[in-house]
Formats: C-alpha cells, sequence, structure tokens
C-alpha cells in the first residue's frame, strides 16, 4: 500500500500513531483489569457500609426493646390494674420527655382491645391490624407501619406484650415513636449519591414516603421484584431505578427484628467513577501528550528534512533548466551529504554527456542536407537514437540510455510507417515510453499505473490517442501540485465499445472551468485545450458520432478524462 503523504506527516503520523497505541493498550487495561476489580471492592465497601447502618438500627430497635422488657416486668402492668396502670403511664410520659425524647403516647392496652392513652383518653383497638398482628405474632415486640398522628407527625407504633401466668399475653404496652429517630439514622448519609432506607419483607416502606420513593428511587412493582424473604444475611442484587438505569441494591437484616431490611442503592456508574475519572484523566493526558509530540515531531522533521529540502530545491532548479545548482555540502555529514555529493557527481557527468552530445549533434547538422532537414527518415531516426543509447551506456549513463529506449520507443511507434491505425497494446506501449521519460525527468513527482484487458490488446484504435490527456495531466494537474502525483490509465471493453480511462490525482478543476472545456469539447472549438479537441475530432472522423470524450474533475481531488469508440476486431 502506498502512502501518498509528505516525510514530515509520515513522521508525525507514527509518533502519534504510536501514542494512541499506548494509549488505548493503558484503557483497555483500566477498562477490563482494573475497573472490574474496584467495582467489586467498592461494592464490597457499600456492603460493609450498609451493613454498619443496619447494625445501627438494630441498636435502635433493641434498645427500644430493652426499655419496654423492664417496663413490662412491672408488676402494676401485669396486675392489669387501671388504679396503678394510669399513673405509670403519666409518670413514664414524663420521664421520657425530660430526657429529651419526645414520645407522642404511651399507652396500655387490654387483651379486650381497650386501650388507655396517656391518663386522659381511651380509645378501642380490637380492629387494629398492628393490635392483632402483636398479639398473633410469635415476635417478641411489633413494630408497626409509620402512620400520621393527629399533629400530622409520622410515628411507629412499638408493641411490645405484658405476660400473665403461663407466659400467656394478657396485655400490650404501646408507644408512639417518633418516626424522625429511625430516619436519622438511614437518611442522614447518601452513600455513593445512592439511597438508604428500611423496609420490611413484604416491600412496605418503612423510613421514607412511599409515593416520593417510587417516583424518585424504584418503582412498586421493580421492588417487589426482589426475593426480601431469602434474605438472611447481607446480599448483593441487581435491580432497576425508577430512570430505567440499572443498579446494585444491597440488603442487610436487622437482627433483633428479622422483618426488617436495611437497603442501599447505588447506580452502576457511581460504582466505576474512580476507574472513569481514571480514564478521563489519562485522556486529558492524551490530548497533552499529542500537542507535544505534535511539536517535537515538528522539531525533528525540521532538522531532518531541512538537506532533503535543500538537496529538492537544487533538484528543482535543475528541472529548470540550471544545470549549476550545486548541493553544498558544507552544512551537514549525514546521509544526505552523501547522496548530495552523488547528485552533484552526477550533474557533472550530464553536463558532460550534454556537452559532448552537443557538439557531436553540431557535427551533424552541419553536415545536413537541405533534404535531410525538410524529411526526417524513420531509419536515421531510429539508429540515431540507438546510437546515442550505445553512447551513453558506454559512459556509464544508464538513466540516459533508459531515457533515450523510451524516446527510440515513442518515436518509432508515432511514425508506425504512416500507418494511422496500431494495436491497442502499441498505443499502450507508446504512452508508457512518454511515461517512463517524463518520470525522468520529475523524478518521485510522478507515478503511474497502466491496466489493459487481455481482451482488447490487438483490437486496432487511432494512434496517439492516449499521450495527450497524459500531458494535460502531468502539466495541468500535477505539475502544479504540491507533493508527488500519481496517474492512472486503464483499458477495457464496456459493452460494444472500448474505453481508455485516464485518471491523475493533481490539482483538478473548478466547475466553472471544467463547465468551459466541456462546452469547447461539445463545439469541437480548438482555441483552448488542443490536444483534447483534436482527438475527439480524429476519433469522430474515424468512428462516428457515437464516439465520445468526456471529462470530470473537481478542485484538489484530480481529473479523469474517458475516450470512448466503437470496438472493432483486428
Amino acid at each position: 500500500m502506498k502512502l501518498n503523504l509528505k516525510i514530515k506527516t509520515k513522521i508525525l503520523l507514527f509518533f502519534n500513531i504510536c501514542l494512541v497505541i499506548v494509549f488505548c493498550s493503558l484503557c483497555l487495561f483500566i477498562n477490563y483489569v482494573m475497573k472490574p476489580q474496584a467495582i467489586k471492592d467498592t461494592a464490597f465497601t457499600i456492603s460493609q457500609i450498609n451493613e454498619s447502618k443496619a447494625n445501627e438500627v438494630d441498636a435502635w430497635v433493641n434498645k427500644k426493646a430493652l426499655e419496654f422488657r423492664l417496663i413490662s416486668a412491672i408488676p402494676a402492668f401485669s396486675s392489669m390494674d387501671v388504679r396503678e396502670i394510669t399513673p405509670l403511664i403519666d409518670r413514664f410520659t414524663n420521664l421520657y420527655m425530660k430526657n429529651g425524647e419526645v414520645m407522642e403516647t404511651f399507652t396500655y392496652i387490654g387483651k379486650n382491645g381497650f386501650c388507655w392513652i396517656n391518663s386522659e383518653a381511651t380509645e378501642n383497638l380490637m380492629d387494629d391490624e398492628d393490635y392483632r398482628l402483636a398479639y398473633a405474632s410469635d415476635r417478641e415486640f411489633v413494630i408497626g407501619l409509620p402512620k400520621l398522628n393527629q399533629n400530622f407527625r409520622e410515628v411507629l407504633l412499638f408493641y411490645y406484650p405484658v405476660l400473665g401466668y403461663g407466659n400467656e399475653k394478657e396485655a400490650l404496652i404501646c408507644s408512639a415513636v417518633p418516626a424522625v429517630d429511625l430516619k436519622g439514622i438511614v437518611n442522614t448519609d447518601h452513600i455513593y449519591n445512592g439511597k438508604t432506607w428500611v423496609m420490611n419483607r413484604k416491600h412496605e416502606i418503612i423510613s421514607t414516603n412511599k409515593d416520593y420513593f417510587y417516583q424518585k428511587y424504584m418503582d412498586e412493582d421493580s421492588l417487589k421484584q426482589v426475593d426480601t424473604r431469602s434474605v438472611i444475611n447481607s446480599v448483593m442484587v441487581d435491580a432497576v431505578n425508577a430512570g430505567g438505569e440499572t443498579c446494585m441494591l444491597f440488603i442487610s437484616p436487622v437482627s433483633h427484628y428479622d422483618d426488617w431490611l436495611v437497603c442501599s442503592m447505588v447506580n452502576y456508574r457511581e460504582l466505576s467513577r474512580q476507574t472513569d475519572e481514571l480514564i478521563q484523566g489519562y485522556l486529558i493526558l492524551f490530548l497533552l501528550l499529542l500537542v507535544v509530540t505534535g511539536l517535537l515531531g515538528l522539531c525533528l522533521t525540521y532538522l531532518v528534512l531541512k538537506p532533503v529540502k535543500n538537496l529538492q530545491s537544487c533538484m528543482n532548479q535543475v528541472e529548470r533548466g540550471n544545470l549549476r545548482a550545486y548541493y553544498d555540502t558544507r552544512e551537514s555529514r549525514d546521509e544526505i551529504y552523501e547522496l548530495g555529493l552523488s547528485y552533484n557527481k552526477m550533474l557533472d557527468r550530464i553536463a558532460e554527456l550534454i556537452d559532448r552530445i552537443y557538439k557531436e549533434q553540431e557535427a551533424k547538422r552541419k553536415a545536413e542536407t537541405a533534404v535531410m532537414q525538410a524529411q526526417i527518415k524513420p531509419h536515421f531516426l531510429y539508429n540515431t537514437l540507438d546510437n546515442l543509447k550505445w553512447m551513453a551506456k558506454e559512459q556509464g549513463a544508464d538513466e540516459v540510455a533508459g531515457a533515450i529506449t523510451s524516446l527510440s520507443t515513442f518515436f518509432r511507434i508515432f511514425l508506425s510507417n504512416g500507418k494511422e491505425m496500431i494495436t491497442i497494446a502499441e498505443e499502450f506501449k507508446h504512452t508508457k515510453a512518454y511515461l517512463d521519460i517524463q518520470a525522468l525527468r520529475y523524478k518521485n513527482k510522478l507515478s503511474y499505473e497502466m491496466e489493459l484487458d487481455e481482451s482488447i490488446r490487438q483490437c486496432p484504435t487511432l494512434k496517439i490517442m492516449i499521450q495527450p490527456m497524459v500531458e494535460n495531466a502531468i502539466y495541468h494537474g500535477i505539475k502544479p501540485k504540491d507533493g508527488a502525483g500519481h496517474i492512472r490509465i486503464a483499458g477495457r471493453r464496456n459493452g460494444e465499445f472500448i474505453e481508455f480511462i485516464i485518471c491523475d490525482d493533481g490539482i483538478g478543476m473548478s466547475e466553472e472551468v471544467l463547465e468551459k472545456l466541456n462546452e469547447r469539447l461539445k463545439n469541437l472549438d480548438a482555441s483552448e485545450h488542443f490536444g483534447m479537441v483534436n482527438t475527439l475530432t480524429r476519433l469522430r472522423a474515424v468512428y462516428g458520432e457515437d464516439a465520445s470524450l468526456t471529462v470530470s474533475s473537481a478542485i484538489s481531488e484530480g481529473t479523469t478524462v474517458t475516450v470512448r469508440f466503437t470496438a472493432s476486431e483486428g
């Protein structure tokens, strides 16, 4: 594969590709090795934090249980004597208030559902679900779901049984504990920007407003898909939050009240935030390195290419006819210095050969007769070129000999013993000879490729059909272009037609110029672009109006010329 790029561009491209390979390898390592381990470690940390929260909730529940365990052992409660119970209710209520704890109510509930609230009110709780659960449950105590009291404050009803003879539940002690205490434990910190809450195994929310929770964090259906019945120890499960994002759910049971679970939900992007930020940091570093390597690359290419450009400048002067444009070998002693010495020697040799050839040709011209000036005999031309070729070979100028060989081939096919029609293979050979001569002149600036279908090699064609198009491509497309140019010539059969396609990657032409050119071709206006118009005129004179010559082009993209005529067998 050929890269038609300048050396400076290739060097910068090489440095940048190396940098990209290193950066991509590092990012792949972070993403596929470090990131999974970081997610695993972060998940373990969150699980420990969630378990710690569960222990705090458990301590809070156990403290309440211990208080009511001591209160239930007071003989006045087990005696069921209302006269002794009501003073105790007021006493405990005042005691809690003195200790700075706000307790909404402290009540005593008989087995018949009759409830003493403080010392001033009673209520029948026979139909209350929590009341029935407290008597029916095998647990030591029961904590009800959050409720709003008359003051619109959220409370948790804490039921503890009073045991009679035979350890049977004879009554219940119940207090309305403000839910703010529990919320203060689980809602104070947002673990990795997640959400922590308490719920029971029936997926009922305890520590936050359920409507707000379903709307902002996780909808009810998604929550109910979480298997809570099998949770014995701390677990991690995948879930989907209210925004449809994948997240991880951390669940830890509360030891002293196994119906409660402490849950924390964290989005997956939070689990990988550290490695993602690391990759972002590397990306910024990569961009900075790109700038630095770009500047270093420019400095390097300047140092490397300066002598090359000097040598190129000398060659350009030679191209314009200045055979005294020698390379200054005093600047450096590197590989370009060696190349410059060879170049200077070549100039001396070319000047010597040109001077010798000039003297020989001058002698020949003096010996020419008027008839020889009017008519060039083909065999004399071929013999002269052949002599020049061998003379150049004897002098060691193989490159000049090659050019003379190409020139001989060019004229041999050009004259063709007066024939107007030649084979397509000969036409391509003629064009190749012309290109070899031009390639010698333009050195590395010009390259070409030729493709010819075997099926049409021996088909006849008008001679000198392709060379004028190639000449236009060189002088109007590639020569004005910065850098090297390439010409591609193809010959193929297309149905009943034969097509010659000449493409170059030169400077191209604007739509306005292209439109004027096609208009001149249409009208066979030879005032400009004589080569193209002349070729089309000859085509139509032999092949009729079906013959065509079309041009397509675009600025900076090149030009394509297609010559099309009717196929005929030789």
